[in-house]
């Protein structure tokens, strides 16, 4: 690990009902620039509300963010301005339904970066083209498969040209046939070095892509190392439980 991390979270706590209901209960993490981190365990675990806490999406009850060297939990900060760094791909892909596909890539850059019309239509084709999308820059969300729908949403968040791409669960909402062509971009992502934090229940793209894998349950991180360590863990008893459940 190298001494400045791109994220940097120390201790977090999200606490509901007065702290009968601990969704984090002192999470420490830090994450590298180029680094695939992936999240998994049971439903309940924590994983999404870490995931939605890393860009101010869920306000912690107490604990820090660094990102790029800045406290983002700090009262004063711009949240809106690291979030445009920070680029989430949901479950339920968000794309906007009376837009067509090429303005739904272009809307954010020419709003908040500023971009002209042409940079930012010409950056978004070639990001359709990246995901085999290129001929439905004209089309409409509804036109499209659920498959299609979320290459489009990996795409739209890359056309602001984050530093860190969050997932949360990206192909639980999809199609059994559908899940393999949006791994497919996440993998590529990867190799080209993108910073990704992804919450997932696929196991077989855990394994392959991650760099490193943490393992939540009750709102704690329980084990986390490289996939060769989570898949080869034998001395971590709910560890062994969940995987005997996934695998």
């Amino acid at each position: 690990m190298s001494a400045d991390h791109l994220i940097s979270v120390k201790d977090l706590k999200k606490y509901y009902n007065g702290g009968a209901i601990k969704a984090l209960d002192g999470v420490s993490i830090d994450i590298d620039k180029g680094e695939v981190v992936v999240i998994i365990g049971p439903s309940g675990s924590g994983k999404s509300t870490l995931l939605r806490s890393l860009n101010l999406l869920e306000i912690p009850t107490s604990g820090t963010i660094t990102f790029e060297g800045t406290d983002i939990t700090s009262k004063g900060n711009d949240i809106n301005k690291f979030r445009q760094k920070m680029g989430m791909v949901f479950q339920h892909f968000n794309l906007f339904p009376h837009l067509t596909i090429l303005n739904n890539m272009t809307l954010a850059p020419r709003k908040l970066k500023h971009e002209s019309h042409e940079e930012s239509e010409k950056f978004a084709r070639e990001l359709l083209n990246k995901v085999a999308l290129g001929d439905r820059a004209d089309a409409y969300p509804s036109q499209l498969s659920g498959g299609q729908k979320q290459r489009i949403a990996i795409v739209r968040a890359l056309a602001m040209r984050p530093d860190v791409l969050l997932f949360d669960e990206p192909t639980s909402a999809l199609d059994p046939e559908m899940v393999g062509e949006v791994l497919d971009v996440m993998k590529d992502l990867a190799r080209e070095g993108m910073t990704m934090v992804v919450v997932t229940h696929e196991m077989g793209f855990a394994r392959e892509v991650g760099d490193r894998i943490i393992f939540m349950d009750e709102g704690r991180i329980v084990v986390e190392g490289t996939p060769a360590e989570i898949f080869g863990q034998t001395d971590n008893e709910r560890l062994k439980t969940f995987l005997a459940k996934v695998l």
